[in-house]
Order: structure tokens, then sequence, then C-alpha cells
């Protein structure tokens, strides 16, 4: 049996006891305060049946109905005490009144009533403690409503002991009036239904709040703090929404990130949010969903990729220049090679509307259609020219820079593909510049090649050291 079953399940034993020797001192004595404290017990058993049973019901796990699980039905179980409460201190107040403006009688109190409300006293001590003790560690609510039950049953049987020890010791002395000491004991009933109505309000309150996701004043501006202060999350994007099933904390979180992230750096950035979350709320289930946003500070090419991207178009050769006025924009739209004209003209201009939205209305964007081929073609191995590239590739500028060359024969022409060995720190723009040299090279030697693809690789040191010299010269 789980720990807050077994709690809930010796409160209930415990309420019943108590409640049988109240109301049989009750009827002995005919006093309203212990008969309230009576009626009150039996409510009481009827709150901790009520606890054992949400308790129980709270252990369930998820299914398909109730994906968060059944942890709130213990805050159910916290509302019906609130209402047995109020029925018992409703009750109480209405008798009270009738004994106060009507004729009454004073009590039969003797050494049996004070001595079964000591015990009561001495039980509500232990069994307040102990719930509150599992419900701390449990973080039940269930049983914190039933401690603080309790707690007030400790509080109202201590102020009936006072009305009756003072009844007894004011009767002898006649110090007091008649009318007056017979309604003492409506006087004690009337705080006892007080103090209960107080409790029930503070564990009801509590119990709607909780079933309406009221979360801590501070917990949400203090999350969103912690999240806007991981590195790429865009200041001004954290949204958060935090609920509390049972003592389970639920998070949703969306924020933006800087465009052209990847995949693994926003997966990376969630993990960062989820620990940020788990270490302010224990535990907590986090769920991270990330946006694309757009910086200040964003270079022109985020902005044209993004634009791209929007609308599932593939660019490359993006140039951006910075006119006198205004910006002009040059892309390279790879489109399928056998789409008709018009509809590609279709997509050229929703990229440059896309893209112009992106910058600014003033830019100019050129658009040149680029027919990607999308299918595998056939293509061999083309040994004759293979052999004339033996003997052509030592005449090259670089020969010694290049480490392998293939050649293919397609259905639309000659393929010629060179490997070639570039320093590793020589930088992009010069490796790019020498490759179109070697280009124009072997187009020069090989007339009629159909494309020539050149492979750059980082080389060794020696090798450097002999490019270097042969550059030299």
């Amino acid at each position: 049996m789980a720990v807050k079953q077994r709690a809930a399940l010796i409160s209930v034993g415990s309420t019943i006891v108590l409640a049988t020797l109240k109301l049989i001192f009750a009827v002995i004595t005919g006093s309203l305060a212990i008969l309230a404290e009576a009626v009150q017990s039996v409510l009481d058993l009827a709150a901790s049946g009520i606890t054992y049973l949400v308790v129980r019901i709270a252990d369930l796990p998820p299914d398909e109905n109730h994906h968060y699980g059944y942890a709130r039905a213990e805050h159910l179980g916290a509302l019906a005490q609130m209402v047995l409460m109020i029925i018992t201190a409703v009750w109480v107040l209405s008798e009270a009144y009738q004994r106060i403006f009507g004729p009454t009688e004073i009590p039969d109190v003797g050494v049996w009533s004070l001595s079964i409300l000591s015990i009561s006293l001495v039980v509500d001590w232990y069994r307040s403690r102990v719930l509150k003790r599992v419900a701390e560690q449990e973080k039940s609510p269930a049983l914190a409503a039933d401690a603080a039950n309790f707690a007030n049953d400790m509080l109202s049987v201590t102020v009936v002991l006072i009305s009756l020890v003072l009844l007894i010791m004011l009767q002898p002395l006649a110090l007091v009036p008649v009318w007056v000491l017979a309604r003492l004991d409506a006087f004690a009933a009337t705080i006892v239904a007080i103090i209960a109505l107080t409790v029930a309000w503070r564990l009801g309150s509590q119990a709607i709040r909780a079933l309406m996701d009221d979360v801590p004043a501070d917990l949400h501006r203090q999350l969103v703090q912690k999240v806007s202060n991981v590195p790429n999350v865009i200041s001004g994007s954290v949204q958060m929404r935090t609920r509390f099933v049972g003592a389970q904390p639920y998070v949703e979180v969306t924020i933006a990130t800087p465009r052209g992230c990847s995949l693994e750096e926003a997966h990376a950035l969630t993990e960062s949010i989820e620990s940020v979350v788990c270490a302010e709320l224990d535990g907590a289930y986090v769920i991270v969903h990330v946006e694309p946003g757009r910086t200040p500070t964003e270079p022109y090419t985020t902005a044209v990729y993004a634009a791209a991207q929007r609308l599932g178009l593939n660019v490359h050769n993006l140039d951006i220049y910075q006119l006198t006025e205004r910006v002009r924009v040059d892309v390279d739209l790879e489109l399928p090679m056998h789409m008709l004209l018009d509809e590609a003209h279709k997509w050229s201009e929703d990229l440059e509307q896309a893209i112009q939205t992106e910058l600014e209305d003033n830019t100019i964007v050129f658009v040149h259609l680029e027919p990607r081929r999308d299918q595998v073609r056939p293509a061999v191995h083309y040994g004759p020219l293979m052999d004339d590239l033996k003997g052509i590739v030592p005449q090259l500028s670089c020969a010694e820079a290049i480490t392998q060359f293939d050649t293919l024969l397609t259905d639309e022409g000659i393929i010629v593909t060179v490997q070639h060995a570039f320093p590793p720190t020589m930088p992009l723009r010069e490796v790019h510049t020498r490759m179109a040299g070697l280009e124009a090279e072997l187009r020069r030697l090989v007339p009629g090649l159909l494309r020539v693809q050149i492979d750059p690789e980082p080389i060794a040191e020696v090798i450097i050291e002999k490019v270097a010299e042969k550059t030299k010269l």
C-alpha cells in the first residue's frame, strides 16, 4: 500500500473511534459544544473517507482519456472537505443561535467529558502531524487538506475544553448569572463554527486556484527571465505557460532563435531551455517550441535564404550589392528543367516579392533561372580523353597540386573532374579564383567540354611547400 493511502486509512480509523466517543458523551451531557465536536467528527469521517478514495484515484497512471493522470482528484477531495466543513459550521451556528436566544439549560459536564475531549485533542495533534508530514513528502493536496482539517479540530476542541472548564469552575461560585452559564457552551460552539468556516474558505480557495491552473505570482516572471538569458534566444520572444497537475509541473515554452540555425542547433537549444526550467522547477515536464526569428543584426544573405526556404525553393550564386540608394540582389533560382517558362516565371516573381518583403520595398532583385536536373542520368568513364589528360595535366601550371582526375561521357557532353590540393589556410576567395583559372586552362587545352568539376582538398605541408615554390617561380 502506498504511503499516502496508508496515512489516509489511519486517519479514517482514528476518526471512527473519536466520532463514536464524542456522540456518546454529547448525548449523556447534553452539551452543544461536545455535540458540535461529535458532528464535526462524523463529517471528518466522511472527509477522511473521501481523502482515502481520492488519493487512490490520484495514484492511477495516465490513460487514453486522462493524458495528465488523475492527480487533480486530490483537489476535488479538498473541495469536498470544504463543503462538509461548511455544512457542519452552518448547523452548529443554527443550533447555537437557538440556544443563545431561546430557552436552554446548563449542560451536565463531568470528568469523563473533559477526558474524552483531552483524548481527542491528543489524537488530533498526532494525526495532523503525521498527515502534514506525508503531505509534504508526497506533495498531496488532499492529505494537506485533511491535516489542516484536523489542525482546525485541535483548535476547536481547545475552545470547547476551555468553555467546559470555565463552566465547571464558575457554576459553584455563583459569580456569573445562570443565563450566561447556560449559554457559555453555545458561545464556544459559535467560535468553533467560525473557525471551521475560516479553514474551509482557505482550503477551498487553494483547491479552486489549483483547478484553475493558478501558479505562484513570481514563478512565471522568474522562468521567463531565466529562459531569456539562454544564448541564442531572441530577446522578448519568450512565451510561456505553466500548470500544475497535482504536484507535477508542466511548462510549455515558445521562443524565437536567429534564422539560419540548423536542426541540431535548435535541438541543443531546447535541451538548454529544459535544463534551465528544471533547475528552477524541479521535476518539470517541459515542452519547447522553437521558431525562426529575425534580429536587427541579421545579414541580408540570411534574409534571402529564409525567403527562399519559406517558399520551398533552392537558390545559389547569391550576390548582394549596396548601391547608392538601394540594395541589389542577384541570385540563381533552381527549378526542374522540364518546367514551362510561364510557371517558372511565376516562381521567380514570388521569390522577388518575398525577398523585397524581407529586406525593403526599394530592393532590386534579379533572378536567374537555373534548370535543375532531378533525375539520375546515364554516364560512362571516357577512356580516350582519360589517356589524353595523362599528357595534358603535367602541362598545367598547378600540375603538382592535382592529385586525381577523371572523365565522364554523358548524353549532353563530356565532364572532367579534377581533385586539386590547396593549402588549408588559404582563403576561400583565393581558392575559387585559382579553380576558375584551372578551369580556363583545361577548356583551352580540351575544347568542347560540357563542364569542368574541380574538387578542392586541403594538402599536407610537403605539398604546400612545393606549390609555394612553384608559385614564386
